[in-house]
């Protein structure tokens, strides 16, 4: 093969459309371990009462619009996990990918067929190989679910399951005649969701939240009003303007970087940027109702939305989960999980025992990569989490960590500082909430150039080999797309910008410059592990335009630049204008 693509969900399909619109002759094949296409939006992940964060035109494919007509969904309208699931198959059936796909296929190894370079070898179930020129990992950062390990589990006798297998799980627990009560563990959206659809059966829920994590995050309606006006929050976030409000360590390329500096680096621009955000979070408090009744206390987040990253999510339910907890249905119960014993949670403090019939952990996703690339020796150089780093790696990789926390923290100290900076510190601390489990903690994060590349790799010219979709955004569809032709272009060997760090050495510095900068940026939210970025999503698009030589400014005027918002409209027909330069670059 040409192209290998491990992943059959939005990016990897995406990834396919796109090399094949530039090649229509390229072979590509593209392998999951499900039995159908979708990824997180696949027949056996999705569950009834499950919807998107997105509503209806928010979440579509430049190229392929989600008709109203044909997938049964209008404006405003929140798009169903089912809704998902049928955009996506369409989208495969009509840019002709179906034939390209290799279902109920698990990657069981991959590895080069020499340590000078070579081809890539793939290694499937029972042992087949498969090799290709080029390969694009596409299983994002949701595909290792993490399941505590809880004391007395083995005692529990009833299901236990986590919420990733709710799709498979949920019919078969919720019409168990037995099953009266379900205890949901986690502050996540995913712990509202399960939530949900728990109480959409008709069960008693006791929704536990523990101490010793992050705590709730923040999850709020899908409009709010700006003044006089009702606004979508997730159009807000990619309006320059709004985006503005955010630090960003990376060039600007909206066309007012001047902005950006006077908002950031004046004692009038921080005044400003403060008060935004403190303005923010009381009027998401206003929105979410949280000190309504003494009852909601326990869902409060515990720090500002500016830190949250992408953990935040959207009440996009039929029924007020509010209202649930005042009727007694769902009960709020902020303590650790001592033990488990038979149909029982206990809890740690106040101490006592809950009787439930099912238990569903909403514990996140490990840090553990799904595949295995060997040897461990090349994880570095690949820049996928890993506990096989030798002592120079560590030492290696501190160097370069220390450099950018030191750029980060010379442009804005109040970013390195984390939630609970000082002004008057003199060494400022970042804060990290703790992973879902200690054994997290010694994975370290993805390291991708632009967040998409393998560092050590691209330092020496060896563009062979792309992860997609190891980054997390509100606005996902654009940022795939962009991704997607900036792997293109990667691999054609055509950015300039690539061979510019290249040759300056500097593809290193600016892959640890991205960790360091997610991690400060969301420490309640992924950056830990990933690029997790909300209002500082579109210079992400912004740098990627760049580098493929391509117009950043793309609303056609100054007022509308600054204050319209930025969608997958707006990029429609940008493989075009690439290929399109290209060829007139070459013609030239």
């Amino acid at each position: 093969m040409d192209i290998l693509i491990i992943g059959a969900g939005p990016s990897g399909l995406c990834a396919a459309k796109t090399f094949l619109q530039h090649d229509a002759a390229a072979k590509i094949r593209i392998v999951d371990s499900r039995a159908s296409l979708g990824g997180v939006w696949s027949q056996e992940q999705i569950y009834p009462t499950l919807k998107t964060n997105n509503v209806f035109s928010m979440i579509d494919f430049s190229d392929f619009p989600m008709d109203s007509a044909r997938f049964g969904i209008g404006p405003g309208e929140h798009v169903t996990g089912e809704t998902m699931n049928a955009y996506l198959r369409a989208y495969a059936d009509h840019f002709h990918l179906t034939d390209k796909l290799r279902l109920n296929t698990r990657v069981v190894e991959i590895r080069r067929q020499s340590e000078s370079g070579g081809k890539w070898e793939v290694v499937v179930d029972k042992g087949e190989v498969l090799s290709c020129d080029k390969l694009v990992v596409a299983t994002g950062v949701l595909s290792s679910p993490h399941l505590p390990e809880i004391q007395g589990s083995e005692e529990f006798h009833a299901p236990l399951i986590h919420s990733s297998s709710l799709g498979r799980e949920a019919n078969h627990i919720l019409h168990d005649p037995g099953i009266k009560s379900v205890a949901v563990l986690g502050g996540s959206k995913s712990s509202y969701d399960a939530v949900h659809l728990a109480t959409s059966t008709g069960h008693t829920v006791e929704w536990i939240i523990r101490k010793s994590g992050r705590g709730p995050v923040w999850v709020f309606p899908a409009f709010t009003m700006m003044g006089p006006f009702r606004a979508l929050r997730e159009g807000l976030v990619t309006r320059r303007f709004i985006s503005f409000m955010s630090p960003w360590s990376f060039p600007d390329y909206s066309g007012f970087a001047w902005l950006r500096k006077l908002l950031h680096s004046s004692p009038i621009g921080r005044a400003i940027t403060q008060a935004f955000w403190g303005k923010l979070r009381a009027e998401t408090l206003h929105d979410c109702r949280y000190q309504e009744d003494k009852l909601f206390g326990d869902l409060e987040p515990e720090q500002n939305p500016f830190w949250y990253g992408t953990s935040s999510g959207v009440l996009n339910y039929d029924a007020d989960i509010l209202a649930l907890i005042k009727s007694g249905q769902v009960r709020v119960h902020r303590s650790d999980v001592s033990h488990l014993s038979h149909h029982a949670v206990h809890l740690k403090e106040p101490d006592r025992s809950i009787p439930v019939d099912a238990f569903i952990a909403c514990t996140g996703y490990s840090a553990k990569p799904s595949l295995n690339f060997s040897p461990s020796t090349i994880h570095s150089e690949l820049g996928v989490p890993t506990t096989s780093l030798t002592k120079t790696q560590i030492e290696f990789w501190s160097r370069l960590e220390g450099a950018a926390d030191a750029t980060i923290g010379t442009e804005f100290p109040r970013l390195l500082g984390g939630p609970f900076y000082s002004p008057t510190s003199t060494t400022p601390q970042s804060f990290n909430p703790g992973s879902t489990s200690e054994a997290e903690a010694p994975y370290s994060p993805w390291r991708l150039y632009r967040g998409i590349a393998p560092p050590g790799l691209t330092a020496r010219g060896d563009n062979s080999l792309v992860f997609l979709n190891m980054f997390s955004g509100v606005a996902n569809t654009p940022r795939i797309e962009l991704q997607c032709l900036w792997t293109l272009a990667y691999f054609c060997d055509d950015i300039p910008s690539v061979r510019r760090d290249r040759e300056e050495n500097k593809v290193w510095s600016e892959t640890a410059l991205l960790a360091r900068y997610a991690r400060h940026r969301s420490p309640y939210g992924h950056g830990r592990f990933y690029p997790d970025l909300v209002v500082d999503q579109l210079p992400y698009w912004d740098l990627l335009l760049h580098d493929l030589g391509l117009e950043t400014r793309r609303k056609g005027g100054g007022w509308r630049e600054l204050f319209e918002t930025y969608g997958h409209a707006d990029y429609k027909g940008v493989v075009d204008e690439w290929v399109n330069r290209r060829k007139l670059a070459g013609s030239k």
